[in-house]
């Protein structure tokens, strides 16, 4: 063996080493901590299989995981309980997600959904083998703010969107529908508070499809500041993508919305989620704060 050959050698020995430490940094959970481990065979909760991937999340059509709710809600009801006999206000639930790389964005989403909905909304996350560069995850908290002045944001807003278009098409196919005078009241107001989310706010989204073995992109925002304004575009390159972010983020009247920083990233569920990392780490080094949700289309 020369020199180089030993070199090479005692390189590929230290990464290894360091990917194994980093694994098991990650992977071993500390005082007030949770780790949900998802392979294709079996997901674990703080080293205890708990359930079969295929039979809990992929055939199950609920995006509430029951086995995994159950314990991490046990696991909320035991620190709360014991910071209440304790005198002190509890604990923020901490947590961490191992995913393989092969499962497909549907599995990861319905983990991150059930998490949260147990209180879990900040973690960190490793899709893969890369346990040296854990992602941030930080889901929005559920709001049952009535859409008004004082509950104006981003999250509103694109509810009050959604439940506008519904009605539209209710009315389409349902043209006995009585239209009352508190109804119209209501209507009228919520479009007033809907000109005032145009005017605030770009609604950036990003939606990643599945096309084969490739993936097209859907970028939506809108850029007029007028209600329904939504402009759309395609590609079928990301590099298409990131060239009309940087272009959009160097106009001025769009960096001072408030929401300039804010990206709603959507995949379809049969996208594996081996094509995400890339997708999240580049949208992180542009500064943006990812909320990520799932392409019903």
């Amino acid at each position: 063996m020369n020199r180089l050959s030993a070199y090479i050698l005692f390189i590929s020995l230290f990464l290894l080493v360091a990917c194994d430490s980093a694994k098991k940094d990650f992977m071993t959970p500390k005082q007030g901590e949770v780790v949900i481990d998802v392979n294709t065979e079996d997901y674990s909760l703080n080293g205890t299989v708990i359930g079969k991937t295929a039979t809990d999340i992929s055939n199950n059509e609920d995006l509430l995981i029951m086995p995994l709710d159950n314990e991490l809600q046990e696991i909320r009801r035991v620190e709360q309980e014991e910071a209440l006999r304790k005198g002190i206000p509890a604990d923020e639930s901490n947590a961490r997600l191992h995913i393989d790389e092969n499962l497909s964005y549907d599995v990861f989403y319905k983990v991150i959904a059930t998490m949260g909905f147990s209180g879990y909304v900040s973690f960190q996350y490793v899709i893969g083998s890369n346990f040296r560069e854990p992602l941030d995850m930080n889901l929005p908290e559920r709001s049952s703010y009535p859409f008004s002045d004082e509950g104006i944001n981003l999250s509103s807003c694109r509810r009050e969107k959604i439940e506008r278009q519904m009605d539209k098409f209710s009315e389409k196919i349902s043209h006995k529908r009585i239209i009352t005078d508190e109804i119209l009241d209501r209507r009228i107001k919520d479009t007033e508070l809907l000109v005032k989310c145009a005017q605030k706010f770009i609604d950036f989204s990003l939606t990643i499809r599945s096309n084969g073995d490739c993936l097209s992109y859907e970028v939506s925002l809108n850029e007029s500041g007028l209600i329904d304004g939504e402009k759309l575009y395609t590609y079928e390159n990301i590099d298409d993508v990131w060239k009309f972010i940087e272009d959009i983020r160097l106009r001025r009247e769009l960096q001072d919305k408030e929401d300039s920083d804010q990206i709603f990233v959507s995949f379809k569920k049969d996208v594996l989620v081996k094509k995400i990392a890339p997708i999240v780490k580049k949208l992180k080094t542009y500064g943006y704060k990812i909320r990520l949700y799932l392409d019903l289309e």
